[in-house]
């Protein structure tokens, strides 16, 4: 396959993903379901995110996940989005 069409397929996938998402967000928003920590009225640390993405690794052994497998930092990171 061509590179640049596979680029181009990714992008396009990355799009559609990413509106799926806000889709989700708007729907669970229309019930009145929070979309964040913040939104549940948590404001974690960055210390606090840390222990918490710890403690998950911890409580599943590891890594986590079939389709992307995820370590502490992904875990963070995830933590992270969730705190905004």
């Amino acid at each position: 396959m061509d590179f640049w069409k596979r680029a181009q397929e990714l992008k396009d996938e990355i799009t559609q993903t990413s509106r799926r998402i806000h889709h989700m967000e708007d729907f669970f928003r229309s019930i009145h379901m929070p979309t964040s920590l913040s939104e549940l009225g948590v404001h974690p640390t960055e210390a606090q995110l840390c222990e918490l993405a710890r403690k998950c690794k911890i409580a599943v052994g590891g890594l986590l996940g079939s389709a992307r497998r995820l370590d502490e930092s992904d875990m963070l990171a995830i933590y992270k989005m969730a705190n905004h």
